[in-house]
């Protein structure tokens, strides 16, 4: 054995003891495989390693991304001719943290994405009976939901129809703060979590006449809309 294959022999045997359950070193195809949690590395040990060349880094990756090049950037300055496979190893798992990192704050800014968007919300309907919708305040309030997602419908007189849709917290939120005003008979009707799509499309309208309330709610949801009314 030459001095070069004792010196091989010696790195690879550290690192074997150093990473037991990670590494392998394919003696015939002198290659080196290294694997982590969500990463792996593979380089090759051409002739003149430990002389005049660097290993060969074939393939790099973590978190489903290729760190290839990335990583010949990081141990293009390595000495040549010397033991540089735990150097290597060792900017590989910096490297890897980083992706790992990267991903996971992606992850995040996405969830508070998701969360905060309120096409990604529970929906609800909820219909409400009164007894009568004239006073000018209260016609205004039912019209103006604190919510902007929240869309539906709005008949005064006698009786009055409330119609409201969208993301359930801001559906609820509406007709809770519309029930603590004065009412001589405020009476949900029907409470779904499924949203409604009406004829005029977002926000709240006011109709004057039962039959406009029919038609706003559409085909689909007629049947639905009648019996809560009590007209069947």
């Amino acid at each position: 054995m030459n001095n070069q294959d004792g010196r091989l022999a010696a790195e690879v045997a550290l690192l074997e003891s150093m990473y037991p359950d990670q590494l392998h070193f394919d003696q015939k195809a002198q290659e080196v495989s290294y694997k982590s949690a969500n990463g792996s590395l593979q380089v090759r040990l051409p002739a003149g390693y430990l002389h005049d060349s660097l290993p060969d880094i074939l393939a790099a990756s973590a978190v489903r991304r290729d760190l290839r090049s990335d990583l010949k950037k990081r141990t293009a300055d390595l000495a040549i001719g010397e033991e540089v496979m735990d150097s290597i190893i060792a900017i590989f798992d910096e490297l890897r943290e980083e992706v790992e990192g990267e991903a996971a704050s992606n992850s995040s800014n996405m969830a508070k994405v998701k969360e905060n968007d309120p096409k990604s919300e529970p929906k609800a309907t909820i219909i409400v009976w009164l007894h009568h919708l004239l006073n000018t305040n209260k016609r205004k309030q039912a019209l103006s939901p604190p919510s902007a997602a929240v869309s539906g419908l709005s008949k005064p007189g006698y009786p009055g129809v409330l119609v409201y849709s969208g993301p359930s917290s801001g559906v609820h939120e509406h007709v809770n703060e519309l029930k603590q005003l004065n009412w001589a008979a405020f009476q949900v009707r029907l409470e779904t979590d499924e949203e409604w799509i009406f004829e005029h499309g977002n926000g709240v309208k006011e109709v004057e006449a039962m039959k406009s309330l029919v038609a706003e709610v559409g085909e689909a949801r007629r049947e639905e809309f009648m019996e809560a009314m009590r007209m069947k």
